[in-house]
């Protein structure tokens, strides 16, 4: 819940009338800037008469009857037996106050809790409190951020309050302050304390006001005066309060299947340096640090992290915060979705599909896209022709090749073929050898989403390259050749079947997946992607991919 003011007034604005015999102090407090200070207390001192009166927020305004005392009667709420009234301020920063009704005089328990419904303090057992008939205010202080609920009880029956807590105060403790006579037909605070000691026109006072200013306790500047008439006194405060700090919030990037890219900036501390800043999240809206967040660092600078495990069909909410002793301060809110995604699952309806030989093939969806999960490693052609293992060095014949010229490593690694054999119908009915704008859109899509590495969209080998294959090994990180466990995120298995170069030249057996596409560079060349073992970059090549070259074969679902 974003903090709406930077101090409060300790006083009710209100102006309470006086009496013909009645004189009305009302105080506020200010630092050495003008704005306001909420004051926690104010001592009055009747020089004149030898008597103190200490007022506790937010019962702040003092009656003095002339020449005799008064008493109030506490006025009638409404028909409840017990009643908790909203805490003020609220939110706050480690300390607030709260008034309580009861409505029959006995023992009253008031414990907070977490949102969890753990017990952070309670009454009962150590203080219990045997209370009369009336309005009694607490001083509540909270030592950590977050959002409390505040429980009274009495005789079976039960109030309570929701309070945020934006700040750290001095401890977890709930004291009581004392009862206050009042006249209150809500639960908005209008205190008119009367007091019973003895004052008379012109006796001379001495007002001191108390406050929490950045955390440390602060005395203002004493008021010294002969009293006269109804008055609202300033209390001055030296100090200068700190501002909230100024804080934005990032636009999400990286957005992936279970995860995303989120920060934010601190541009401004207000002169008070911030202690915490981070990220907050939630799928409702309007997100604060009672939902779920992250803390990434502290004082000025950018920040990010990545969020994780996120779930599918939803939108989230982010805004960066940032926490020092003048509370905590919110950026705007950024959102974003998840998008379902059936990434790596079989082909909905083809879970596998068969080649002429009868080999059979798993398949995977990437994106929107149906692919083969194994390379090809048929013989024939659709129409039942051999494919010719001859290689006479023209590029006008289709072949095929075992890799690394072993017949053992078909089974694992599929065939070679040339670029004349690509175009002569080699993938089952309903598939394709892919395009070269078909490669795109699957290199395209897993750079978009979370499978790439070291936070580079480009670097994707690792998650296209199969797990399994011995590739060779990298000591570059993001490379398929680095920690082989790691690969495979998309589920396309990309196997190190090397290739063929011509004139019985076969190299970089499990060091290079190379795979062709359908579409013709010129007369002599064609265009392939290429992973390598040692390389994060996909390569696209179409000037040095000569069509008798012997590749591997992906097939995708028409």
């Amino acid at each position: 819940m974003k903090k709406l003011f930077t101090s409060f007034i300790f006083a009710v604005t209100s102006f309470v009338l006086m009496s013909q015999n009645v004189v009305t102090l009302t105080f506020t407090g200010r630092d050495a800037n003008g704005s306001h200070i909420r004051l926690d207390s104010v001592s009055v001192f009747n020089m004149s008469r030898g008597w103190t009166e200490t007022l506790h927020w937010p019962d702040t305004i003092l009656k003095m009857q002339i020449g005799v005392g008064i008493n109030d009667n506490v006025g009638t709420y409404h028909d409840s037996q017990l009643q908790l009234f909203q805490n003020n301020p609220n939110p706050f920063n480690g300390v607030t106050d709260v008034t309580l009704y009861v409505a029959n005089a006995g023992v009253v328990t008031l414990e907070m809790t977490d949102m969890n419904g753990r017990t952070i303090v309670e009454t009962h057992g150590r203080a219990s409190l045997q209370l009369q008939t009336g309005t009694h205010n607490f001083r509540i202080s909270v030592a950590n951020v977050g959002t409390y609920v505040l429980t009274a009880r009495q005789n079976g029956k039960s109030s309570s309050i929701k309070m945020v807590n934006n700040g750290c105060g001095n401890g977890n403790a709930i004291e009581y302050t004392g009862s206050v006579a009042t006249t209150q037909k809500n639960s908005q605070n209008n205190s008119k304390h009367a007091t019973q000691n003895p004052f008379d026109i012109g006796d001379n006072m001495r007002y001191i006001g108390y406050a929490i200013i950045n955390s440390n306790k602060a005395t203002s500047q004493q008021i010294e005066q002969a009293q006269m008439t109804s008055q609202t006194l300033t209390m001055q405060f030296d100090e200068v309060q700190a501002q909230l700090a100024t804080v934005v919030t990032a636009p999400v990037t990286e957005v992936g299947m279970t995860k995303a890219l989120v920060g934010g900036e601190v541009l401004a501390e207000g002169g008070a340096v911030v202690m915490d800043c981070g990220i907050c999240y939630n799928t409702t809206g309007n997100p604060d640090i009672s939902d779920l967040y992250v803390h990434i660092g502290n004082g000025l600078g950018a920040f990010s992290t990545t969020l994780t495990g996120l779930s599918p069909n939803t939108t989230y909410f982010v805004r960066a915060y940032a926490i020092s002793n003048a509370g905590i301060a919110y950026g705007t809110v950024e959102s974003f979705s998840i998008s379902s995604s059936n990434d790596g699952q079989p082909c909905l309806g083809m879970p596998v599909v068969f080649d002429i030989d009868s080999n059979v093939y798993n398949t995977v969806i990437i994106g929107s896209q149906c692919w083969m999960r194994e390379n090809l490693k048929t013989t024939r052609f659709n129409d039942g022709t051999l494919i010719s293992e001859v290689n006479s060095g023209s590029k006008l014949n289709a072949y095929r090749f075992y890799p690394n010229a072993d017949s053992n490593n078909m089974q694992a690694y599929g065939l070679l073929y040339n670029w004349e054999a690509v175009n002569k119908g080699v993938c089952p009915d309903g598939w394709h050898v892919p395009t070269d704008a078909d490669w795109y859109a699957l290199t395209n899509y897993v750079s978009q989403l979370e499978y790439s590495c070291g936070g580079e969209s480009t670097q994707i080998t690792k998650a296209l390259a199969a797990a399994s294959g011995n590739w060779m090994s990298s000591g570059s990180a993001c490379t398929p050749g680095n920690g082989l466990s790691a690969n495979d995120a998309t589920g396309f298995g990309a196997m190190p079947a090397g290739a063929y170069y011509g004139v019985g030249k076969y190299d970089n057996f499990k060091a290079l997946a190379a795979f062709w596409s359908s579409t013709g560079y010129n007369n002599d060349y064609a265009i392939s992607r290429s992973i390598y073992y040692n390389a994060p970059v996909v390569v696209r090549s179409n000037v040095l991919e000569y069509k008798l070259y012997g590749y591997s074969v992906r097939c995708l679902r028409n």
